[in-house]
């Protein structure tokens, strides 16, 4: 039963620098935010529990359920049978429980210890903007430099820094970590902490300046974004993208939209899959907004939401070194869109009050391509007049500016020598002057809309599991539907073992492996392929 399920888990204290548990309830047919409240006030009586739509409180198939007492980190084995227990008792289709992942995560400046085995050695000899003549942006500022494009950046939050002056867009801004209209980082400190990451994607979109074809640039900023005179709507969403939780990355992204950004940037990611997220980006696309994601850092696998690109609901960038070789530590995969350089990147680097407001440093990670991706975006919205008008141009032709976007985005791009034939990278390597100068496409090079309905987790599981081990998803039916979150989330951990295991001293930091629940070991008895992918065989 859900009550002794949540009885094997161990109550906490509450703490402001990590969010509670969190379960995503998906029902069959929308439910008002007050009948799944007193659903769970039927099931769990004494619990302290708070039901809350995502979307729609008055009517929603996505209720998140949050129980102030409990903190997933290290029993996420007992949050998994609980979410189980809970599914039936509370009369759901599924039951996602919203973990953050402190294992390994994103990589950002200032990151110790452990996460020493996600980085690469760092290189601050290269020029401020030397990623600039590779990609060609200052051939494309020669169409636009984005000026009249709103890219959203869902992150942190901003920061007073002079490479932000002048980029940021005051009106709409959001804070869901706070709940105000204050977007500003907070600076949260401590262990898996990453303040001032919002302040780095902001800058390597839209700090303004210029830059030649040497990769030298000019004032006012000292890195120079893709789309310098984008604007950028900072919205706070997250505390961390180490300690990273989807809790309001929906909401986060369904006020994008609300505000009429042409372009969502996610430099974020992690392990679980949250279907409200992928809700929340099938409603953006529809409504014409651009949506770039990254392939993720440490974890083999391309991370969600960036997982959800071959959907059709945004783009996932994966990361290269500066001679375009693949960065050792870049999310790879069948999902992957296009590729962009992600180490040795400048940008702005300010990770507590007292730093500098003119501080830049080279950094590395999917972060850095992914920012750089969204300001080509950026770009390629104003260059066909703004959201409106190519969200009229899709739907008169049948299809989305998503679509439209990711054809010019890679038409006529290949896979270079220097990534000895990886096909997990994308169609290529980013080329702003080409994206610029590809015209829209027409008749059969448009795509259908994708649904406008999320799919199953357990139609994800097998999608993912089909770019890892072909036997794998073929041992999957719909018997493991319940199971299908725990068995993402182990596969997902057991290859970023694996990846840190590959370093030196890393199978040493990280000892041991995830354990399924009892419940899973059971189904998998007579699945080999599945087992050993997730550890149980």
């Amino acid at each position: 039963m859900a009550r002794d399920a949540y009885d094997t888990l161990i109550e906490t204290p509450g703490r402001d620098d990590r969010d509670p548990l969190s379960i995503e309830l998906v029902f069959a047919a929308p439910l008002s935010q007050a009948e799944v409240q007193a659903r769970l006030a039927t099931v769990l009586p004494d619990v302290e529990a708070r039901a809350e739509a995502v979307f729609d409180e008055n009517g929603d198939r996505f209720h998140f359920v949050t129980f102030a007492k409990i903190d997933p980190h290290g029993q996420e084995r007992e949050v998994f049978a609980f979410a189980r227990e809970l599914r039936r008792e509370m009369e759901a289709e599924e039951a996602n429980p919203v973990l953050p992942d402190s294992l390994y995560g994103a990589v950002h400046v200032g990151t110790e210890g452990l996460f020493s085995f996600c980085e690469t050695p760092r290189d601050s000899s290269r020029p401020f903007g030397w990623h600039h003549p590779q990609i060609k942006t200052p051939l494309a500022w020669a169409h636009t430099k984005g000026s009249g494009s709103t890219v959203a950046v869902i992150d942190t939050g901003y920061t007073g820094h002079n490479e932000l002056h002048g980029v940021i867009e005051m009106q709409g801004q959001w804070n869901f970590v706070e709940n105000d209209g204050d977007a500003r980082d907070r600076f949260t400190g401590g262990f898996l902490k990453n303040p001032g990451h919002g302040t780095l994607v902001t800058s390597v979109v839209a700090s303004r300046g210029g830059a030649d074809m040497q990769g030298n640039t000019t004032a006012p900023g000292g890195v120079t974004g893709t789309a310098p005179e984008a604007k950028v709507l900072p919205i706070r969403a997250i505390r961390s993208v180490i300690d990273f939780n989807q809790r309001r990355i929906a909401p986060a992204i369904m006020h994008a939209v609300a505000q009429k950004a042409d372009v969502i940037v996610m430099a974020l990611g992690g392990p679980t899959r949250v279907a409200s997220t992928e809700q929340a980006l099938r409603n953006a696309v529809a409504e014409g907004t651009v949506v770039v994601c990254a392939a993720g850092n440490c974890y083999p696998a391309v991370v969600f939401p960036a997982a959800y690109a071959p959907m059709g609901i945004c783009t996932a960038v994966a990361a290269l070194q500066p001679d375009k070789r693949p960065w050792r530590k870049s999310g790879r995969g069948r999902e992957v869109t296009l590729s962009a350089y992600g180490e040795h990147v400048w940008g702005a680097a300010k990770n507590k009050p007292s730093d500098p407001d003119a501080g830049i440093r080279a950094s590395q990670g999917t972060t850095l391509a992914t920012s750089m991706t969204g300001g080509v975006a950026a770009l390629w919205v104003a260059r066909h007049g703004g959201r409106a008008t190519l969200l009229s141009k899709a739907r008169a032709a049948g299809t989305t500016v998503q679509a439209m976007w990711v054809h010019c985005a890679t038409h006529g791009l290949s896979q270079p020598s220097e990534w000895g034939g990886a096909t997990n990278l994308g169609a290529g390597i980013i080329d702003a002057r080409r994206v610029l100068e590809t015209p829209l496409p027409t008749g059969t090079e448009n795509p259908a809309p994708p649904d406008p309905v999320a799919t199953s987790t357990l139609n994800v599981l097998v999608s993912h599991l089909a770019g890892q081990s072909t036997e794998a998803a073929n041992e999957v039916t719909p018997a493991l539907s319940e199971y299908a979150p725990e068995i993402l989330w182990l596969s997902y951990r057991r290859g970023a073992r694996a990846r840190i295991a590959e370093t030196e001293g890393g199978a040493e930091a990280v000892p041991g492996q995830d354990e399924a629940t009892p419940g899973l070991k059971t189904e998998l008895t007579d699945k080999p392929a599945l087992a050993a992918l997730v550890g149980s065989g």
